[in-house]
Order: C-alpha cells, then sequence, then structure tokens
C-alpha cells in the first residue's frame, strides 16, 4: 500500500491495477439502505427486512494532486465519454477491498491553486456487481 492513506483507488482490470498518482485523501462509502416493512400487525414499530440491503454499493471520493499521467487521463476521459472502467479500493488496515469492473466516474472538480499545486477531486461509484474481501 503506497503511503499512508487508510483507502487508496487503482485503477484496471483485475491483478493489473494501477495506483491513482497523487492521492491526497479519499472517503469509502457503503451505499444501500435496509427495507422498512412496518406495518400494523407489528404494532407499528419500525421494522426492517433482515438480510437485505437494496441499491447496494461502494462509493469512493478522493482528491488528487492534478498530473498528466496515464491513470489520471484515464479518469478524465471516462467521465467526459461516460465510460465505466475496473478498479479496486483497498484499505492500508487489513488488506479489505471492493473491486469492480465497472466503475462510474462523476463529479470532477478541479483547483485552480495561486502559487500552489491544482487538485482534482472525483467519486467513484460501483455500477453493477463487484467483489468484497474482507480484512486478513
Amino acid at each position: 500500500m503506497a503511503g499512508s492513506n487508510d483507502y487508496v483507488i487503482k485503477l484496471g482490470a483485475s491483478g493489473s491495477e494501477a495506483l491513482v498518482a497523487g492521492q491526497l485523501e479519499g472517503t469509502r462509502t457503503d451505499i444501500g439502505a435496509p427495507i422498512e416493512i412496518t406495518n400494523k400487525a407489528n404494532g407499528g414499530n419500525v421494522t426492517y427486512f433482515d438480510g437485505f440491503v437494496a441499491g447496494q454499493g461502494v462509493s469512493f471520493a478522493g482528491t488528487f494532486t492534478l498530473t498528466q499521467e496515464t491513470v489520471q487521463d484515464t479518469i478524465k476521459a471516462a467521465i467526459n465519454s461516460g465510460t465505466q472502467i475496473a478498479g479496486v479500493v483497498e484499505s492500508s488496515i487489513g488488506g479489505e477491498k471492493w473491486q469492480c469492473d465497472t466503475w462510474s466516474v462523476t463529479g470532477r472538480s478541479d483547483s485552480a491553486a495561486v502559487n500552489g499545486v491544482s487538485q482534482m477531486s472525483v467519486t467513484f461509484n460501483t455500477s453493477g456487481a463487484f467483489t468484497y474481501t474482507a480484512p486478513s
């Protein structure tokens, strides 16, 4: 795991992913929610369907030092064309990871630093099936 980030994203096919250069920070979020099945038969108490999450997925919002390099150019091209890309979000704590062949990339925002380092912020969302690897 490069650096000391708790989470990093690498892009590319499973087993040949490349770290996105310039990662500064990132936040991984589980997407989805349990389904509420509250009814009068349960006295009106809030009840959720056990063992099922609707809209299951993973979101990773990251900030990167803006550079001109191959993996960042892949991100920029995916946003402009709507293309989904393969990649994996990894945790430096226990090797936990979320691999998906169809990450959707949205929300690109570039800073325009004066006499500083420009940054790019983007959000990656799983689209379809993903593989979760539990921490070891």
